[in-house]
């Protein structure tokens, strides 16, 4: 997959991001997060140690911090490197995970797959809401990857609704009343389970949102400068290891 993408995209830098372990602040704010996962098969945790092995050696540069989750480095990097740069850069995000999308902006890609990507546009006429607000999105609806429930009774559709006639998580509650001239089923209930889990919403919103503000030692511009020929290099990977990264 990312081999195929980069014969796509052609980007001047690549940087692997890679979670150090599953100990991080959500865990600590919510101990059910991620908790329905199955633990990471043998064969699958020595695939990885064996490509961080070849990235290193390759001098293909690699960010894990302990104790923090890769989506929080990744943003936390993007966003060191906007504020030294000014916008300089373009960003594509390789990943299946959802939750990038709260990054999406119009220097910052989220590329699932070869015939799917997000861009502010292409999200805004799919949702007909912004990609800064799947923060809340998922606070309302659930997302049961990471094992957030969810108000009962919103579903995605609800929630995009209520996202799009009334406003972020903070603007619905302040304007619970709304909620009754919209045309959804089970107002009473929604409402009802709104202000049951105040508390809850604003946990779940707080382990969707990413940290932006991990504090990276690390020289950017180093990070940056890479002469080597990457299509070999993805090249040696794909024919080393017995499935497509």
């Amino acid at each position: 997959m990312i081999y195929s993408r980069f014969k796509i995209y052609k980007p001047n830098y690549i940087i692997f991001v890679f979670d150090y372990d599953r100990n991080n602040f959500r865990n600590k704010i919510y101990p059910y997060y991620k908790s329905n996962r199955k633990k990471i098969p043998s064969n699958l945790v020595k695939y990885i140690l064996f490509i961080k092995r070849k990235l290193i050696l390759w001098n293909i540069k690699i960010l894990s911090i302990p104790n923090v989750e890769g989506d929080d480095v990744i943003a936390s990097f993007i966003n060191k490197i906007k504020k030294t740069n000014k916008n300089k850069y373009i960003f594509y995000i390789l990943s299946y995970d959802k939750d990038f999308l709260q990054l999406v902006n119009k220097n910052i890609y989220l590329i699932i797959s070869s015939k799917i990507y997000f861009s502010v546009k292409k999200f805004f006429n799919k949702y007909k809401i912004y990609p800064s607000l799947i923060k809340d999105l998922l606070a309302l609806c659930g997302d049961k990857s990471d094992n957030i429930p969810g108000i009962k009774g919103i579903g995605i559709k609800t929630a995009l609704i209520l996202l799009n006639k009334i406003g972020n998580i903070k603007k619905i509650y302040k304007n619970l009343n709304k909620i009754k001239k919209l045309k959804i089923k089970n107002k009473s209930k929604i409402i009802k389970n709104l202000k049951e889990n105040y508390k809850n919403i604003l946990i779940w919103y707080k382990l969707i949102k990413f940290k932006k503000n991990i504090n990276l030692k690390i020289n950017l511009n180093k990070f940056l400068i890479n002469n080597f020929l990457f299509n070999k290099i993805f090249y040696k990977i794909n024919k080393l290891i017995n499935f497509n990264i």
